[in-house]
């Protein structure tokens, strides 16, 4: 795990429990009613796309998140949250994210932040809502799942914001850049099931997989330090009167790929990605939204091997007061040296259609179907055809609770 990696979480634990002021708690339950015919999920090491398989079908649990919110005096705020998926994973409740803040005072129409702890670099134009959700559909794009599995900032992040509309200008501006460790082996599941489309997020000492008698073969934990190689990101973004956002990131975690770590099983993975998005929204309900990640992940046992990976995704949404309907389409790829026929290469699309009601209150409800095709050239070593369409349909009941501690 690393001792620094429990140190940094431990300053920002150790803030919550020393606020000055009074701490704001949220608490949310959200079930499922769940119809699938999906294969094996990922998350019994199969090759599935969804979350919920033909077996999951019933009632499930979503997820159970609880957050607190605490001001340390007028600059700094600490942030803690976890939440459970009743999964049988290794922690049966474990966090999601945690980090102290630093917001001074804005000058000359800026307005700097620094952030310590854990948290997701800031990519997402689709997981606005609380707990690094969606509003708009229950389950997020391929990039939305993939950054929800694989990558966390465990470090440092500064931004500094320009407030270009409170000076009479159209455009705001923001630059953010990170430095942190503890995810070398981002890459890992990319190469073992390429993307899924699940709104399961992995906890910071959780893991993802099942366990396996077999260590080569069992579940794998994703946020550790293998070669003390600290990696990095930089972005920035563009809002046009919060009409449109435009972000744009690159991502380098520096990994050394020929390092190997016998208590996780695993080689470091050397992981560099760009991510563009772009949101409109009308003030007529409209929001339409537009991803795409490129990039490509290496392990070196011997000789390099590399797997280059894409996705893109569209989403379009109607708000009409209490209602939201909402439509997308995601295309994904994994192709393992440059062969896309080869073993651990992979294509697929999928498309997803959602209704949300949601007043305000403590209650909101989500209906979803969502169909994935996909081609996966390592369905043919478990017996199976390579080529498989999913489709579930979900419903979500979920109930939030929030107060002062």
């Amino acid at each position: 795990m690393g001792l620094l990696k429990t140190t940094t979480l431990g300053i920002v634990l150790a803030s919550a429990t020393h606020a000055t002021f009074a701490a704001d708690l949220r608490l949310t339950v959200d079930l499922r009613a769940v119809q699938s015919d999906g294969r094996d999920s990922f998350l019994e090491n199969g090759q599935g796309k969804l979350r919920f398989d033909d077996e999951d079908e019933g009632v499930r649990l979503g997820r159970l998140y609880v957050a607190v919110d605490a001001p340390l005096g007028e600059s700094f705020a600490v942030h803690v949250e976890g939440s459970t998926w009743d999964d049988h994973d290794k922690n049966p409740f474990d966090l999601t994210e945690a980090w102290l803040e630093f917001r001074p005072v804005p000058r000359a129409g800026f307005k700097p932040r620094l952030r310590l702890g854990a948290f997701y670099p800031p990519m997402s134009l689709e997981s606005r809502a609380v707990g690094w959700e969606t509003p708009y559909t229950i389950t997020p794009s391929a990039i939305g799942s993939w950054i929800g599995e694989e990558i966390r900032t465990v470090g440092l992040e500064g931004q500094v914001d320009w407030l270009g509309t409170r000076l009479g200008h159209s455009l705001d501006l923001q630059l953010t850049a990170g430095l942190f460790g503890w995810n070398d082996p981002a890459g890992t599941m990319l190469a073992a099931h390429g993307f899924a489309l699940h709104d399961r997020q992995t906890t910071l000492f959780g893991r993802v997989g099942a366990p396996r008698s077999n260590p080569a073969l069992a579940s794998k934990e994703l946020f550790h330090e293998m070669d003390d190689r600290p990696g990095f990101y930089v972005g920035a973004q563009a809002s046009y009167h919060d009409r449109a956002v435009l972000n744009v990131l690159h991502y380098d975690n520096r990994a050394d790929p020929a390092v190997f770590d016998a208590a996780i099983n695993d080689f470091a993975w050397l992981t560099k990605f760009d991510a563009v998005a772009l949101r409109l929204e009308g003030s007529d309900g409209w929001t339409a939204i537009l991803q795409a990640l490129d990039g490509d992940t290496y392990i070196a046992p011997g000789p390099w091997l590399r797997w280059r990976f894409d996705s893109q995704s569209a989403l379009i949404a109607k708000r009409i007061g209490a209602h939201m309907l909402a439509a997308r389409y995601d295309a994904f790829a994994v192709e393992f040296e440059d062969d896309p026929r080869a073993w651990g290469s992979e294509d697929g699309h999928a498309w997803t259609v959602a209704y949300t009601f949601d007043r305000g209150g403590p209650w909101r409800f989500a209906l979803e179907w969502l169909r994935v095709t996909s081609d996966v050239r390592a369905r043919i070593a478990l017996g199976e055809s390579p080529l498989a369409t999913e489709s579930k349909i979900e419903f979500s009941a979920r109930y939030s609770l929030s107060g002062s501690l």
